[in-house]
């Protein structure tokens, strides 16, 4: 055993009555203390921090133990298939790996940054990028970094999302340009989301708009009552899905299925 290095025996997957007892114990904690006679179960003092760790290592372990479970017995596997579930990516499941093995060990939740290393941006994170986004749309035309400092130094929202120190100026006009917000000097200090821009408003009126309207005819229509209506293409012409959804920058984004 010794022969496989450090490395290799890191690699290793941990038993399945081992990360069975973890899954237990870590149900108990969720679950919180009992009320006693009075039935049910008292929430568990947890920041929400250290939930979504507890969380994130309670649907690995459980992908890992149950026999039912498509990725039985398969620690990364079932790593990434937990992550999956909550549409994140290959990062999120080597998080996973991480929390639940130290879990095992000593029954610790490990105090990992979920955005990777502090240089990577927190807008990574989906949730927090959402409530960013959403904070500046109330702004309206007034967005500024120190605003957006500001809004992250709140204690409602380091709770909410985990954060442990505030951001610099200079991080957040990084942020605001990862976000396609634009420097505007007619106003110094402000910030545009670039609607306006010639560029834009060429490609949103000539390029955009007129291909977007090329698919109408193609989609099904789905009624109110549960009925759908097939639309009718000519010999050769496939029906098209058209998923919509509000892109970073406040124009609709489209992809087409065929």
């Amino acid at each position: 055993m010794a022969a496989l290095g450090k490395r290799q025996l890191l690699a290793v997957a941990p038993g399945i009555t081992a990360a069975k007892d973890a899954l237990t114990d870590i149900q108990l904690v969720l679950q919180g203390p009992s009320r006693g006679v009075s039935g049910g179960y008292t929430p568990p003092d947890l920041s929400p921090w250290v939930r979504v760790r507890m969380e994130a290592i309670r649907s690995h372990l459980s992908q890992y133990t149950n026999p039912n479970s498509l990725t039985y017995g398969k620690w990364g596997l079932s790593a990434r298939q937990a992550a999956i579930a909550i549409g994140r990516d290959m990062y999120c499941a080597r998080t996973f790996v991480t929390l639940s093995r130290e879990y095992i060990t000593c029954r610790k939740v490990l105090p990992i940054n979920p955005y990777g290393h502090w240089s990577q941006s927190m807008l990574a994170d989906e949730d927090l990028a959402t409530d960013v986004r959403n904070h500046l749309q109330e702004l309206g035309k007034f967005i500024t970094p120190e605003k957006l400092v500001q809004y992250l130094a709140r204690e409602d929202v380091m709770e909410k999302h985990g954060l442990e120190k505030t951001i610099s100026i200079s991080t957040a006009r990084r942020y605001l340009n990862e976000l396609r917000y634009r420097f505007r000097t007619e106003k110094k200090g402000q910030y545009c989301d670039g609607h306006e821009r010639e560029d834009v408003v060429y490609y949103r009126e000539e390029v955009y708009l007129p291909t977007l309207k090329g698919f109408q005819d193609h989609p099904c229509i789905f009624e109110a009552d549960g009925s759908v209506i097939t639309p009718s293409l000519p010999p050769g012409a496939r029906r098209t899905v058209i998923w919509q959804h509000d892109g970073a920058i406040g124009v609709l984004d489209y992809a087409v299925l065929y």
